[in-house]
């Protein structure tokens, strides 16, 4: 280590990120004392002993890093508003290409000028403003003037969540911007652009223009993904491709493309440089060759919009060729320490994007563990010979593809499935026939299309043709892949202490022969991964307690019930009217990984309603589960027909009220549906504006003394008919408040019979609809009742368990 001082300079420079992020972010005052602490050991350096410079070096290093972080907490006047949910009207320039989502859109704009209450207050930030209804045609760099509801980005509180207001603040944004119709959007005139932006729309906006009137609509979104760096245009279906075959690298210009054009100039203009006799005399032609390779990475990643996966990659491509201008070539590994902290210098933050723990990561693992599964292959003669014939290249060229793929993907795998969930079975094949396509077709006709653009569009549009034919060929061969019923598996998810058992394995593993004591170490990380695995199976399959887990899923409903002996059951699924997000995949899903479930025995609908129903989708689709039980109430929506087309595609079965009249018992939790009686009509007992929410199914669970109530939607008139069928079967120790606290609900009636001790409330923070109202929590308190709002807490688990109760709740950070 101390013959690479730059790795111990980076793993102290990134403890000070952390510590700062993590523990010091209510200290926004310490710049000061840390750069004075800076200059103290630095010159600390200069007067103390040899042995003990590194030690104040290192500290240094980590002061810098907590000094860098403390540096990026800079206010915003925005914000402040944005938290007040305030209706404003925002001026801006717009940033990047519009996207279409169904019947809505998202623009990225850099506000600069806010209206409000007779105010015209100066901002400078960048805004996610959603588009709904009339979607405008704006374009980069056009001003727009606009009214809107400010609101800040929101976490689902969930264990396992996905930290999307950290992922947004990433990305630039400050917060986010709805507009309700996209015809009060007004055009201002040519906006500013700053330097690059400026200069990268002047250059992407001919040839995205271009790409639109010459190829089919999938055509232009991978060609504008692959070499503009634009993903506006791939639709959900286009993406679960590449996902599914593990190639959604592909998509996103980073790593990959930059190293793929790196790779064919630097041997193009090798190659070309070595056609002279006397320059390969009188020169350094790798030297030169590095040199002018530079200029290509640096022009592709401004085409492709000098976007932060791309700047990151840029400039990983540019030290490793500048380590062989200055011949450091072979100190790969002090290489890679530096570009990660010049990387991180520009942005600590960055070492908290995915795409930065998925670049490095990829390349420690194909330095760590290719050269020796490389000569475990080929021998050290068949890599170095130079006088192999055209097959031999070839086969030396797929082996070394295998290996690196094969390497990225060992490497990787704890990370891709922490952060996606699911591993593609495929992956391996599908890199090693579709990277050379894309490296060898796809993107060198792309640019010289975008070469050749200014000089002559037939040149260009032939360019771009055998381009197309390369795309075509690509995707044909990715369909192939995904075809297989197995390609891809979805995973529970790993715990901090499983990353630390797959790392620790993997390093005994390297290094079993050179250190003594490796066997053993193995076989003490073997008897903990046995305990990992037993402690989950038992928790998850033979715990003899009941787990209710109110989900957040915002303004909508969805309940994990947990069995004792390990069955499951989902009482509703979350879900949004428009259905642009899928809550089942992105929010209800990962908390079942987290908590190691990967089958749902009981799928429960109270009512087809979209914040009930649309996020099962996914659960029926990868959750195995064995009944769907519901109302018998069916929509004209898309969503329902989807629903009910995978539950029988998959061979569920169905119950309705009359199928589980008397109840049942699972594993000795008793489960009653108490509403709607078997056999009766809603139409006849309610109004038809209310008729779905009045007719939810309406489920009573007891167990261990205690008992819950999960009553859907029901208002009034549904809670009366409740009240005179059920009687005193509706006395309930924990209540999920009928429609999300609506007052239309929680009659007092209902309430004196149910008489619950908590009531849990599900409803999304700052909704449209001011859930839950006050009148409802006024007859919550005058019960004496415990109010439990899951916008205010997050997740809400109750555990029952022999004389064991208890609650606990995700409290949001």
């Amino acid at each position: 280590m101390l013959h690479r001082p730059l790795i111990p300079m980076l793993l102290s420079f990134t403890g000070g990120i952390l510590v700062s992020y993590k523990a010091l972010h209510s200290y926004p005052d310490l710049s000061i004392p840390v750069f004075l602490s800076v200059a103290f050991s630095l010159l600390a350096y200069l007067f103390l002993p040899s042995r003990l410079r590194l030690y104040c070096l290192l500290l240094a290093f980590f002061l810098t890093g907590i000094m860098l972080e403390q540096g990026k907490h800079s206010p915003s006047r925005l914000m402040p508003f944005a938290t007040q949910r305030t209706k404003a009207i925002i001026e801006g320039t717009v940033l990047e290409p519009i996207r279409i989502i169904n019947d809505m859109a998202r623009l990225k704009v850099k506000a600069d000028l806010l209206f409000v209450e007779d105010k015209t207050v100066p901002v400078n930030d960048n805004v996610s403003v959603s588009i709904y209804n009339h979607i405008p045609p704006v374009r980069p760099g056009e001003r727009i003037r606009f009214p809107a509801r400010l609101r800040p980005f929101k976490n689902f509180n969930n264990p396992g969540r996905y930290d999307y207001e950290s992922a947004m603040r990433l990305k630039g944004f400050t917060c986010a911007a709805s507009v309700s119709d996209g015809r009060r959007i007004v055009p201002m005139g040519p906006g500013h652009l700053s330097f690059p932006r400026g200069l990268i729309e002047r250059i992407q906006r001919p040839v995205r223009d271009f790409f639109r009137k010459r190829l089919n609509d999938q055509d232009y979104a991978l060609f504008r993904a692959l070499i503009l760096g634009e993903r506006q245009g791939i639709n959900q279906e286009l993406r679960e491709l590449f996902n599914q075959t593990g190639l959604g690298h592909v998509l996103a210009v980073s790593g990959l493309h930059i190293g793929l054009v790196a790779w064919m100039t630097f041997f193009l203009f090798k190659w070309a440089l070595s056609r002279s006799y006397n320059l390969p005399l009188k020169t350094d032609l790798l030297r030169i060759t590095a040199l002018l390779t530079c200029l290509p990475v640096i022009g592709y990643t401004f085409l492709a919009g000098y976007q932060i996966s791309g700047q990151r990659a840029m400039t990983m491509a540019l030290i490793f060729l500048w380590s062989l201008i200055f011949r450091r070539e072979k100190d790969v590994w002090s290489t890679l320490a530096f570009a990660a902290l010049v990387i991180l210098t520009i942005d600590p933050h960055a070492i908290f994007s995915i795409s930065f723990q998925l670049s490095f990561s990829a390349v420690i693992g194909i330095l760590w563990l290719a050269p020796p599964l490389l000569n475990k292959i080929l021998s050290p003669a068949e890599t170095t010979q130079t006088k192999n014939t055209i097959f031999k290249r070839l086969y030396i060229y797929f082996i070394g593809l295998f290996v690196v793929s094969l390497s990225a993907t060992i490497f990787l795998l704890p990370l891709t499935i922490f952060y996606f969930h699911r591993v593609s079975l495929v992956t391996i094949p599908a890199n090693l026939t579709v990277v050379p396509i894309l490296g060898l077709w796809v993107l060198p006709f792309g640019l010289l299309c975008v070469a050749a653009l200014p000089f002559s569009f037939e040149i260009a549009g032939l360019f771009l043709q055998l381009g197309t034919w390369g795309l075509h060929a690509m995707m044909e061969i990715i369909r192939f892949w995904a075809g297989f019923p197995w390609s891809n598996l979805w995973v529970i998810t790993p715990t901090f202490s499983e990353f630390l058992m797959f790392y620790s394995l993997m390093l005994l593993l390297f290094f079993i022969k050179r250190w003594s004591w490796a066997k053993k170490g193995i076989l003490a990380l073997v008897l903990l991964i046995l305990l990992d695995i037993g402690y989950w199976t038992y928790s998850v399959g033979f715990s003899k307690q009941l787990k209710v887990t109110f989900l957040d899923v915002g303004q909508a409903n969805s309940a994990l019930v947990e069995f004792p002996m390990g069955k499951k059951m989902l009482i509703d699924g979350g879900g949004f009217p428009r259905d642009h997000f899928d809550v089942g995949r992105m929010v209800v899903a990962p908390y079942l990984w987290h908590s190691k479930i990967r089958r749902i025995d009981y799928l429960v609908l109270s009512h087809p309603q979209a914040d009930h129903m649309n996020g099962l989708r996914f659960i029926a689709r990868n959750f195995h589960p064995k009944e769907f039980w519901y109302n018998g109430d069916e929509v004209e929506k898309a969503s329902f027909k989807k629903l009910m087309a995978i539950i029988e595609s998959k061979k569920i079965k169905k119950f309705l009220p009359a199928d589980l009249a008397g109840g049942m018992e699972i594993n000795g939790v008793k489960v009653e549906i108490i509403h709607p009686f078997p056999h009766t009509h809603s139409t006849e007992l309610f109004d038809r504006g209310t008729r779905l929410n009045n007719n939810s199914l309406v489920l009573k669970i007891s167990y261990g003394g205690k008992s819950f109530l999960f009553p859907g939607d029901l208002e009034q008139q549904g809670e009366e008919v409740l009240v005179s069928n059920a009687g005193q079967v509706l006395k309930s120790d924990i209540l999920l408040s009928p429609h999300h606290g609506s007052k239309s609900s929680s009659s007092k009636e209902f309430l004196r019979m149910v008489r619950p001790r908590v009531c849990v409330i599900s409803s999304g923070e700052g909704n449209f609809f001011n859930f839950p109202h006050q009148q409802t929590l006024e007859r919550l308190r005058d019960i004496g009742c415990r109010i439990i709002r899951i916008d205010q807490t997050g997740a809400v688990q109750c555990r029952v368990g022999g004389k064991r109760f208890e609650i606990s709740t995700f409290v949001k950070k």
